[in-house]
């Protein structure tokens, strides 16, 4: 039964029993009484309330039903329309858990924001957790989780992330996390250990465990990978990505690793770039250096801006300069050479301030152009002349013969000119300083040779036609004192 009908069967029963205290009054009376003139009002007796004249509405003023008028579990869902009861038809604290049935109030049946704290009382008395949430304890208790801080800047995850930290805009994510963060500000790390010791440096970012766990001071440093960064403490600005890379660096600032192992070595070197498992693995202080291949440049130590690119390229660099090796296994012959270069898979370059071209298996180098080499008068100096006469001596003296090299096919890759040794032997020296070497030939060395030989046959030639013309000239005339003397 709805409350509404309830309270009109309330209302129906009051009209009943006022009209029969009116028969029994009037039966007391007398006969029965006449028609005489309309009802011309109502009146109600509390709690009832009459709106007046003589079609009155009758009605249960609010909160007149207390909870000493409803027997326990006397008013239930079928009982109340939808939306009936509201803050307004209880009187505060009215409905207590004995009260209600349980599961019989639904969300249907209750308007909303009408019951409000008011309303309720002894119905919630204490709120228990599980691991690994942990109450506060009360009817209104504060749930919270171990080791997991949100802030309105900070954010941190996992036991004693974070615990000392002042600083702002920092995430932590692991066990001791950034644990020693002070005042340092906008760090992310994720991972145990991660940042563990960075007390004031700002801007890091460290994934993995071990990742930057060493960094006091440091800043802008990058290091995604177990023990990444593990060593570093005040070095700044630098990238490491891989296992172990960069692991040894504590104050080198602007290096960048990527491979395991990377620049496993440096500690103060800067500037420089590794990429690939074990590139650069032993620098220890030499900077700005490239090594990009697997183990690439990877017994450098205090060499500095050197380029490797390629497996094992520059392997046996240590403390040489501006060195740069392109290409697989492409290597210095020496450990200090300064400003060589070696290009191409398995090239070796022998000597500094040289350029290696290729491997011994290189047949041909070839351009759309000549080569051009500098030549210009105002470059040179300590200019000597040359006898031309004894370079053709010494021309004449070269076994100029065709041959092919060592392992090259004989039918296809033939060549002709001197061997490197009697060249040198013979031009190797011009009395001022060495020229060229015992095992090579420069092109523009026996260029200069052969026109140093064609201006000796020149001039050679023009003297000898010089005194044919003289000869023939003194021939002709003691041919014509005969022909004169023979006409006599």
């Amino acid at each position: 039964m709805k409350i509404s009908e309830l309270i009109w069967m309330m209302v129906l029963t009051a009209s009943v029993v006022l009209s029969m205290t009116g028969v029994v009054a009037a039966q007391k009376a007398g006969p029965p009484l006449t028609a005489g003139p309309p009802v011309k009002a109502v009146t109600a007796t509390a709690p009832l309330v009459s709106s007046g004249g003589s079609t009155p509405d009758i009605s249960l003023p609010d909160g007149s039903i207390g909870t000493s008028k409803l027997a326990s579990g006397a008013v239930v869902t079928a009982d109340i329309a939808d939306g009936a009861v509201t803050g307004a038809k209880l009187a505060d604290n009215a409905v207590t858990g004995a009260k209600v049935l349980d599961g019989s109030l639904t969300g249907a049946d209750i308007q909303n924001g009408s019951i409000g704290p008011s309303k309720l009382t002894g119905v919630v008395t204490a709120v228990t957790t599980s691991a690994p949430l942990v109450s506060s304890g009360g009817s209104a208790p504060n749930l919270s989780l171990p080791g997991v801080i949100i802030g309105t800047n900070t954010t941190a995850i996992g036991n004693s992330s974070l615990a000392l930290n002042t600083g702002f805009g920092n995430t932590a994510s692991g066990a001791r996390a950034l644990a020693l963060n002070t005042t340092g500000g906008f760090n992310t790390a994720s991972g145990f250990d991660a940042l563990f010791s960075n007390t004031t440096g700002g801007n890091n970012t460290a994934s993995g465990a071990g990742a930057l766990t060493s960094n006091t001071t440091g800043s802008g440093n990058t290091a995604s990978g177990n023990g990444a960064l593990l060593s570093n403490t005040t070095g700044s600005n630098n990238t490491a990505s891989g296992t172990g890379a960069l692991p040894n660096n504590t104050t080198g600032i602007g290096n960048t690793a990527s491979g395991a192992g990377a620049l496993n070595n440096n500690t103060t070197g800067f500037g420089n770039t590794a990429s690939g498992a074990g590139a650069l693995a032993f620098n220890t202080t030499g900077g700005n250096n490239t090594a990009s291949g697997l183990n690439a440049l990877p017994f450098n130590t205090t060499g500095g801006s050197n380029t490797a690119s390629g497996l094992l390229a520059l392997r046996s660099n240590t403390t040489g300069n501006n060195n740069t090796g392109v290409g697989t296994f492409a290597d210095v012959s020496a450990p200090n050479l300064t400003n060589a270069t070696a290009i191409g898979a398995n090239a070796v370059v022998n000597a500094s301030n040289k350029i290696r071209l290729g491997d011994t298996n290189v047949t041909v180098i070839e351009g759309q152009v000549g080569f051009t080499s500098s030549s210009d008068a105002t470059k040179k100096e300590n200019f000597q002349p040359v006898d031309g006469q004894a370079v053709l001596n010494k021309i004449q003296r070269l076994s100029l013969t065709s041959w092919n090299f060592i392992g090259q096919d004989s039918k296809q890759f033939r060549h002709y000119g001197p061997t490197a040794q009697e060249f040198f032997a013979a031009f190797g020296s011009d009395g001022l300083g060495t020229i060229g070497t015992a095992t090579t030939i420069t092109t523009t060395d026996i260029d200069g040779i052969l026109m140093i030989a064609v201006q000796a046959l020149e001039k050679r030639t023009r003297e000898e036609v010089e005194n044919l013309k003289a000869e023939n000239a003194t021939l002709k005339a003691r041919l014509e004192a005969i022909e004169k003397t023979l006409t006599k």
